[in-house]
């Protein structure tokens, strides 16, 4: 058993993508092997796909100053998720600007109830595997109960939407500098991308040592999903555990 949240964590992660190997594996229609997707000119669209990273961060401003729908009542989720779609345009309209195919957003269309279920069914796993590791957790059925809630539908929203951008920005990075550049650079964004909040929350060199094991999980993520090429499954997934940070919805911490 674990007090903390980050080692059960990454061993729910680590389960849940080596079960996806399993289910690739047995099922290999589902997510078949196919050659990347080219590009002619890659740092030019890569260049299109930052500026519409950083329109995300302009947008998202605009969001901390008020433009946004209301939040709250009972349609808050629906407008909580529309905000997330409109924070998110920026970048969600480079493939449809460059008429490039939804597969260099990792969004192929094949088979997604098969691929959403397996999604659901790892998420179940690893998220089971999170409860029977961590100390004083609630049981799995109650935890994933309090996660698929109506009024987490922005959360959805919000996860999904990240995961469609790491997506787009790695795939053109990749094709730019080659998949093993792209997998250190974004695993090392990944990590880095806790520093702030640790220093703010006077971490010590140990704690800020163990990003390295944020890295090689971010790195494990981008390895997998490189061979799936696909963030539905995924999505699943990583919403579940992302929402087991909360002491409401595991009854742990």
């Amino acid at each position: 058993m674990f007090e903390e949240h980050f080692p059960p964590l990454v061993i729910a992660y680590l389960v849940g993508l080596g079960g996806w190997l399993v289910a690739a594996h047995l099922s290999p229609g589902t997510w078949p092997r196919e050659p990347a997707d080219s590009m002619e000119r890659p740092w030019t669209e890569f260049g299109f796909a930052l500026v519409g990273g950083i329109g995300i961060l302009v947008v998202g401003q605009l969001w901390l100053r008020g433009f946004r729908f209301p939040e709250d009542g009972a349609l808050g989720p629906v407008s909580g998720a529309l905000n997330q779609v409109l924070i998110f345009a920026p970048i969600l309209l480079v493939p449809a600007i460059r008429r490039q195919a939804w597969s260099t957003a990792w969004l192929p269309r094949r088979k997604l109830p098969m691929r959403l279920a397996a999604g659901l069914g790892l998420a179940c796993l690893a998220v089971s595997t999170y409860a029977v590791l961590r100390a004083d957790a609630d049981p799995p059925w109650t935890i994933l109960g309090r996660i698929w809630r109506y009024e987490h539908l922005d959360e959805m929203a919000q996860v999904f939407l990240e995961d469609v951008t790491i997506a787009i920005l790695f795939v053109r990075l990749s094709a730019a500098i080659g998949s093993r550049w792209a997998t250190v650079i974004v695993a090392g964004l990944f990590a880095a991308g806790h520093v702030p909040v640790m220093i703010s929350g006077g971490a010590t060199w140990v704690e800020l040592a163990a990003l390295l094991r944020d890295a090689g999980l971010g790195a494990a993520v981008i390895l997998v999903l490189q061979r799936s090429r696909d963030v539905a499954w995924f999505w699943v997934l990583h919403f579940c555990l992302d929402m087991t940070q909360y002491s409401r919805i595991t009854g742990a911490g």
